[in-house]
């Protein structure tokens, strides 16, 4: 079932492989690579928007601290001034003289006005225990006395805090005023412990805001200013909770609401928030932010999305690019297949494909030598076919030819019988029994016997014809008589050991021998002579050299090759020969038994 499911991709041609193979190559690691870079992105950016809130928190913190210490100098300056001190304690019964009520008015007046150098300051009230308050009160100066009821008066004493920070909404006139008080006790000039007033400064709810929108991280980043009883003082102007909301928000982080501390794992109606708070040192204050972790991973999935769409315009262009290589890398190929298609239909007569030096040119330069071998075998089959029908034709005559002759010989025998010529009739017996073995009924192999007859019949003839010349001996053992020779495969070489080395000698008159033994399963003929003999370098070249009359014709290298081709390269003729002695000719070709 496995092998079925992948039978038609198995199918495909080798172009769409190669182009779903780059694909594969291509896609899967940018794919890879996108989810990695995704991943760590995601944890990279959080951790840097992390970072990056901590950083303006701190920031925010350190210039609220900033714009704190400057609004403290001035308050300490008013409450530790003498004549601030002695006048909010002055005796009230001094005021019954109007003219003395204004000369001190006056002198706070003067005191009060060093408030110009503080640009953050709008305001600033005196709260007396006696003084010119006591007497009568204005918008500069109140009563304490007054002010005894008051919430935020009874909290303000009640904590023997030095000084604090209040919003407006606790002064019940002023409960819509845009502003935020700072309240700090201006002690008796003999006892620090005894508090003759208050020293009152407002500060613009804006110039507390544009502080605030520094620590703005993200576009829905919240940010407050709160005080120790987590009365929010002043909020960014993005700020999205209820004071109820931000009051639950902070003791989830502290009962008391006030603390430094970072925590990344509040939910706030079912979205994770970031919260972060400092302390503003020498103040009871304390800077609040609330990021949305959805504003931080905004950027994230920004980046994200910017890196998925440019993944999608990579995703065509990888197609295209794919296809295209693939089409160039088969190119070859394809060609090489046409051609195919065109050897496979009988058509060799094609241009030569082009070949580089890679894998496929070296299949394509093997093509090309395939068709031109193929080719100019054809060629070759075609020839060859022609010549074994000439061949056929020429052997058939060779057997017609031979039978007529020794037909004719038959009766030139007769007739010499007839006219009492006795020598004509040997030598036409001899002739006629030599044409007889040579013809042998049209076999390639005859017996060793019959090759030696064939040879007697031979010399018998030329002894006839050169006076007896030549002495034959033949010396071979009976239980080799029968096996399986090459027909015609002495009578050369005898031929040339009589007319190339016997006859060559001044004498003209010689010895031939012929011998046979068995070696290591082989058969092994020797023709020696006493003729004139040849040269080493005659011997070395004889069965290579151009044939000639003058190095035994075409019979010695007919017998070589009959003989290798028929058993093996092993087997064949080797030659010895003494310049002035002789020449022996050792024939070696497998012992066989003829049948």
């Amino acid at each position: 079932m496995k092998r079925r499911s992948w039978r038609p991709f198995a199918d495909f041609s080798i172009r769409y492989k190669l182009f779903a193979s780059y694909l594969l190559v291509i896609i899967i690691p940018l794919v890879l690579l996108l989810f990695l870079h995704l991943h760590l992105t995601s944890k990279e950016t959080e951790k840097q928007a992390l970072y990056s809130a901590r950083k303006m928190l701190e920031e925010t913190k350190s210039y609220l601290q900033y714009r704190a210490e400057m609004v403290k100098e001035v308050m300490n300056f008013i409450a530790f001034n003498e004549t601030v001190q002695t006048l909010v304690a002055e005796d009230p019964k001094r005021y019954e003289d109007v003219n003395l009520w204004g000369a001190d008015a006056n002198k706070l007046a003067r005191v009060l006005g060093q408030i110009r150098y503080n640009s953050d300051i709008e305001t600033v009230q005196l709260y007396m225990k006696q003084g010119l308050a006591s007497a009568t009160e204005s918008t500069d100066y109140l009563s304490m006395t007054n002010a005894e009821h008051s919430l935020w008066f009874k909290n303000f004493i009640n904590s023997h805090s030095v000084s604090t920070w209040l919003p407006s909404s606790v002064f019940a006139k002023e409960k819509d005023s845009d502003t935020v008080s700072v309240l700090r006790a201006i002690p008796n000039a003999h006892n620090i412990q005894q508090v003759d007033g208050i020293v009152r400064a407002q500060i613009s709810q804006s110039k507390l805001v544009s502080v605030l929108e520094h620590a703005i991280a993200t576009p829905s980043t919240s940010a407050a200013l709160i005080n120790d009883q987590g009365e929010v003082l002043s909020t960014s102007n993005t700020f999205a909770y209820t004071s109820k909301e931000f009051k639950e928000i902070l003791s989830m982080v502290s009962a008391e609401g006030r603390m430094d501390t970072w925590s990344d794992s509040l939910e706030i109606n079912g979205q994770r928030v970031l919260l972060g708070m400092q302390e503003i040192p020498g103040t009871d204050m304390s800077v609040a932010m609330i990021v949305p972790y959805s504003d931080i991973l905004k950027s994230s999935n920004n980046m994200r999305n910017r890196l998925i769409f440019i993944f999608i315009l990579i995703i065509p262009l990888t197609f295209v690019l794919s296809f295209i290589v693939a089409g160039s890398a088969t190119k070859r190929l394809r060609q090489l297949i046409r051609h195919v298609r065109k050897v496979k239909n009988g058509n060799f007569r094609i241009a030569p494909l082009p070949a580089n030096q890679d894998e496929i040119g070296e299949l394509t330069n093997n093509f090309n030598m395939m068709v031109e071998n193929v080719s100019r075998l054809m060629e070759e089959t075609y020839t060859l076919g022609r010549e074994v029908k000439n061949k056929e034709l020429k052997a058939l005559q060779a057997q017609i030819n031979p039978h007529f002759l020794y037909n004719t010989l038959d009766m030139i025998n007769f007739m010499a019988i007839e006219s009492g010529n006795g020598e004509i009739s040997i030598v036409v017996d001899r002739l006629a029994l030599f044409y007889r073995l040579s013809l042998s009924n049209g076999r390639e192999t005859v017996t060793l016997e019959s090759e030696l007859r064939h040879v007697e019949s031979y010399v018998s003839i030329q002894n006839m014809r050169f006076n007896h010349a030549v002495t034959l001996i033949l010396k071979v053992p009976p239980e080799l008589l029968g096996c399986e020779v090459p027909k015609i495969m002495l009578q050369p070489l005898i031929e040339n050991a009589i007319l190339h080395g016997i006859l060559e000698k001044d004498s003209e008159m010689g010895m031939i021998r012929v011998t046979a033994m068995e070696e290591k399963s082989d058969l092994v003929v020797e023709i020696s002579d006493d003729g004139i003999g040849m040269g080493e370098e005659v011997v070395e070249t004889l069965l290579t050299r151009t044939v000639s009359k003058s190095t035994g014709g075409f019979g010695i290298q007919n017998i070589q090759e009959r003989i290798q081709l028929n058993y093996g390269p092993q087997y064949g003729l080797s030659f010895t020969s003494i310049p002035g002695s002789g020449t022996t000719v050792r024939i070696r070709i497998p012992k066989s038994i003829a049948k």
